[in-house]
This record gives structure tokens, C-alpha cells and sequence, in this order.
């Protein structure tokens, strides 16, 4: 008899004191509402915990939820339309397919979230952390994220016309084929080791942009203001940077092999290192630094070298006709097979650089 009495006072101390929200006789009025109602708009439930809670589906539109315990909590299609959420705590809560359209978002921990096929148009999400999160299909427009963290963020397939992009980390997130044209704005934004495949960047004004190390492959750059652009060690194969403008850009280690150069300017670009190649007809690459960049076989037919630093540089088998190298360093230069009619040397510098032996030898 005794045993039993000592068990039963152990269970009474370890079952919880506080009965399940639905219960609770202290609920708020609002709290209660959605309890027994499935939805609220307009309610106050700020500071409420709804926590673990199952709100699939449920009207929360213009709801105050700042500083709401979210944690676990079920929102899947919820309505959360002009919503405040500021300081709440959405840590593991389901939002797939939720409508947070219009809603205040500023400063949140989302770090993860799972926001696929979500509505946030017209969000508030400054300085709001969605790094790692899955944004797949979200419909971003006109949402504003400047100074937000979304580094390997997955944004494939999002729509993000008229996006506030401003001071955004987006360094290592998934960018595949988005067309970022129509993004209100993207100064300072941060590309660096992005996925950037098939983006569609024309005409932008990305000058001092960060792309370090980012995989643009067949992305289209043509028109675009790069001028001062941060791209060491990036991938642009078969990219298009026609009429680009990446005056003084960092390009060194950078792979452009079938990228679209023509009418590009490149004057004063840092090369080095660099492995390029495709149509670079006229593309001016005066000034640069192409110590020891791979040129092979390129088609550089008016291309302007002059004042570069092309020292070590592999231009075999290039297309060179009437291309520019006045002033220019070629010390150890290889032009094995390039054609070299009407090309220009006056004033390089010769030193060590290969040539085939025949009439086209140029004298500087």
C-alpha cells in the first residue's frame, strides 16, 4: 500500500503542472478563439505561445504575433497575410505553401526554414536571417530582404521581380536560371561562391559586385556594367559578356573558355592565370594583367592588347588578325600556330617569346 501511495506522488511530480493550451483556463480570449475557432485575423496574440500547436490552414491575416512562441508549430497554408512576427521564434515550425504576403518579417531567425512555394510578396524581411533556407517557387516580388543573410539560400525557380536585394549575402546560394532583370535593386549584394548557371544578369549595373568563385556557366551578362567586379576564380563558361564593361574587374584563376567577348571591355582587368577562349573578337583587353593566362585558340581577331602585361601568356593557335599589342609585355609569350597577319607590335617587349619561323614573325 505504501509502494503505491510513494509511486503515485513520483508521477504527480513529474507530470506536467501546466495543462495543454487548449485547456488552459488562463488562455487570452484571442488564444482561445483560434483554439476553438481554427482561425483569428486581427487578433492580438503577441508574446502567446502557440507552440507545437497544429494550424494547418488556419486565417491569421493582420494577426500581431510579435514575440509568439512558433516553435514546432503546424502553419502549413496558413493565412498569415499582414501579419507582425517580429521577434517571434518560427524555429522548426512547418511553413510550406504559406501566405506571408504583405507581413513583418524584419530581424527573424529563419535560418533553415523550409519556405517552398511560400507567398511573400511584399514582405518586410530587412536584416532577416534565411540562410540555408529552402525557397524553392516562393514568390519573392516586391518582398524587401536588404541586409538579409541567405547564404545557401535555394532560390531556384522563385519569382523575384521588383526584390530589394540591397547589401544582401547571398554568397554560396542557389541562383540557377533566375532572371535577375527585373530585381528592383542589388547594391553591394554578395555573389560570392553562388550558383549563378543560366542567370540572366543583362544590362545591370554590377559594378565592385562580389562573384568570387561563383558558377555562372552560360549566364548572360551582355550590356551589363562590371566595372571594379570582384570575380576571382569564377566559372563563365559559355557565358555571354557581350559589350560587358568589367574595366579594372578581378578575373584572375577565372575560366571563361567559350564566353562571348565581343565589343567587351576588359581595360585594366587583372587576367592572370586565367583560361580563355571563344568568339573575343574586338574585345579590348588594353592595360590588363594577363601574366600567364591561356588564350589558346581563341578567336581575338581585332583584339586590343596594348600596355597589357601578357607575360608567360598562351596565345597558340589564336586567331589574332590585326589585334593590338603596342606596349605590351610579351616576355615568354608562346604564339605557336597563331595567325599574326596585320597584328601590331610596336613598342613590346619581345624577350623570350615564341614564334612559328616564317613571314609573319613580328618585328616590335
Amino acid at each position: 500500500m505504501m509502494r503505491s501511495v510513494l509511486i503515485l506522488a513520483l508521477l504527480a511530480v513529474a507530470w506536467p503542472s501546466v495543462a495543454p493550451a487548449e485547456t488552459r483556463p488562463e488562455a487570452p480570449a484571442d488564444l482561445q478563439r483560434l483554439i476553438d475557432n481554427g482561425r483569428c485575423p486581427r487578433c492580438d496574440l503577441a508574446g502567446a505561445d502557440l507552440s507545437g500547436m497544429r494550424l494547418m490552414s488556419a486565417d491569421l491575416s493582420g494577426a500581431d504575433l510579435r514575440e509568439a512562441n512558433l516553435r514546432k508549430t503546424i502553419l502549413f497554408r496558413g493565412n498569415l497575410s499582414g501579419a507582425d512576427l517580429r521577434g517571434a521564434d518560427l524555429e522548426k515550425a512547418s511553413l510550406g505553401r504559406i501566405n506571408l504576403s504583405g507581413s513583418n518579417l524584419q530581424g527573424l531567425e529563419l535560418a533553415g526554414a523550409r519556405l517552398a512555394f511560400a507567398d511573400l510578396r511584399n514582405a518586410r524581411l530587412e536584416g532577416s536571417n534565411l540562410s540555408s533556407g529552402m525557397l524553392e517557387h516562393a514568390d519573392l516580388r516586391g518582398a524587401n530582404l536588404a541586409g538579409s543573410r541567405m547564404q545557401g539560400a535555394a532560390l531556384r525557380n522563385a519569382k523575384v521581380s521588383g526584390v530589394i536585394l540591397d547589401g544582401t549575402d547571398l554568397s554560396g546560394a542557389d541562383l540557377r536560371a533566375l532572371d535577375l532583370r527585373q530585381v528592383a535593386s542589388l547594391s553591394g549584394t554578395d555573389f560570392s561562391g553562388a550558383r549563378l548557371d543560366r542567370a540572366r544578369l543583362d544590362g545591370l549595373d554590377l559594378s565592385g559586385t562580389r562573384f568570387e568563385e561563383a558558377q555562372m556557366d552560360h549566364a548572360s551578362f551582355a550590356g551589363s556594367r562590371l566595372d571594379g567586379a570582384l570575380m576571382a576564380r569564377v566559372t563563365l563558361r559559355k557565358a555571354d559578356l557581350s559589350k560587358a564593361d568589367l574595366t579594372g574587374a578581378d578575373l584572375r584563376g577565372a575560366a571563361l573558355r567559350g564566353v562571348k567577348l565581343r565589343a567587351t571591355t576588359l581595360r585594366s582587368a587583372n587576367l592572370e592565370q586565367a583560361t580563355i577562349g571563344g568568339n573575343l573578337v574586338g574585345a579590348d583587353f588594353s592595360d590588363g594583367r594577363l601574366v600567364k593566362a591561356d588564350l589558346s585558340g581563341a578567336n581575338l581577331k581585332d583584339a586590343r592588347f596594348d600596355g597589357a602585361d601578357l607575360q608567360q601568356a598562351n596565345f597558340s593557335s589564336c586567331n589574332l588578325y590585326a589585334a593590338d599589342f603596342s606596349g605590351s609585355n610579351l616576355s615568354r609569350a608562346n604564339f605557336s600556330g597563331a595567325n599574326l597577319r596585320n597584328a601590331v607590335f610596336t613598342g613590346a617587349e619581345l624577350n623570350g617569346a615564341v614564334f612559328d619561323h616564317g613571314p609573319e614573325r613580328p618585328t616590335p
